[in-house]
């Protein structure tokens, strides 16, 4: 089996059993890493005569800007350039001859990729891509062959990594690449010489995601009961696979405090729940922590901390109806519940 086929049968053995939910929006990213190219023949199409070259390891930097869809699915086009590729020797040689050569590449391509989503900060994604390359080879030897040219050929190559959101912007991203190439031809001293092009590359780069921020805004709470009803219910929004008090849900828990301040309550009843985005195990645990923030910033603003009690029930009781793996800003909420007498 080739390397091509090792990246296709790892890809879809990865993708199959998972679904995928990403940040939608337009993203730009750079890179940088390290490239081995690999062994290569050279045929001198007019002499008839062959060598195969040997290459030392060299640099890659690439940019990118793209698009992801909500579905995990994004499109990207990426400009690299590996350079540095130094040969270490050339085979075939006769006696006392030698050649000494290097070769480097930009290739603008075409990629589609898939996030794969696992309901935590890191997310793996696979993916494709095709384009064009411009190889340049130089070639010298001790006994007068050489030459210097490049050629534009068709590229290709197949992607496998995963990205670390450190913010909801921000993403450092790891991934390796099988970046080949149709054979190159080159002017060669005396006619045309057709070689190889294909690539083993590492790389290591961030990404800014200007959509992520961009969430639908949180429904706008509804308005408090009025005072002579038995109980009151205030809704606290959340930011996805977030559990941190927003300026906007801080002032809601202010209104719940005082209220409950002024209905003399006799407990409240905090319940947090999530979208079904990730894991349900995951989500059930996020619920509970969306629950704990909210008494925290309710005994801040003096509410006894024995009348409130808190529970976390995950994805299970929706406020819209969704399927799975869907990013809803209405279902990430918590519920208090204020009982008086």
């Amino acid at each position: 089996m080739n390397i091509r086929g090792i990246l296709l049968g790892t890809a879809l053995a990865i993708a199959l059993p998972t679904a995928a939910m990403a940040a939608e929006g337009f993203y730009v990213g750079a890179a940088g890493g390290v490239n081995w190219t690999r062994d290569a023949d050279f045929n001198d199409l007019v002499l008839g005569a062959s060598t195969k070259a040997d290459y030392k390891v060299g640099g890659v930097v690439g940019l990118t800007a793209g698009y992801a869809t909500a579905m995990g699915l994004r499109g990207e086009v990426e400009v690299d350039w590996r350079w540095r590729n130094k040969t270490d020797s050339f085979s075939n040689l006769a006696a006392g001859a030698s050649m000494s050569g290097k070769t480097s590449s930009w290739a603008l391509m075409g990629n589609v990729l898939y996030d794969i989503n696992t309901g935590t900060p890191i997310t793996p994604y696979i993916g494709a891509g095709a384009g064009i390359a411009r190889v340049k080879t130089d070639v010298s030897s001790n006994f007068g062959y050489g030459f210097s040219d490049s050629d534009v050929v068709f590229a290709y190559q197949g992607i496998v990594g995963a990205a670390y959101n450190v913010t909801n912007n921000i993403a450092i991203t790891a991934d390796y690449r099988y970046f080949a190439t149709t054979k190159p031809k080159y002017d060669g001293p005396f006619g045309t010489v057709e070689s190889e092009y294909r690539n083993h590359t590492v790389m290591v780069g961030l990404r800014y995601s200007f959509g992520a921020v961009a969430a639908t805004p949180s429904p706008t709470p509804p308005a408090p009961p009025v005072a002579q009803q038995p109980q009151t219910e205030y809704l606290v929004f959340f930011d996805w696979d977030k559990a941190n008090i927003t300026p906007v849900s801080d002032r809601i828990i202010g209104d719940a405090a005082a209220a409950a301040g002024k209905l003399k309550a006799v407990s409240i009843h905090v319940i947090g729940h999530t979208d079904t985005s990730g894991k349900p195990a995951y989500n059930q645990k996020l619920s509970l922590r969306r629950a704990d923030a909210v008494k925290r910033s309710l005994t801040a603003k003096g509410v006894p901390a024995n009348q409130i009690t808190v529970e976390g029930k995950g994805e299970t009781n929706l406020l819209v109806s969704t399927g799975d793996n869907v990013r809803e800003p209405s279902n990430r909420r918590a519920q208090v519940l204020i009982r008086v007498k």
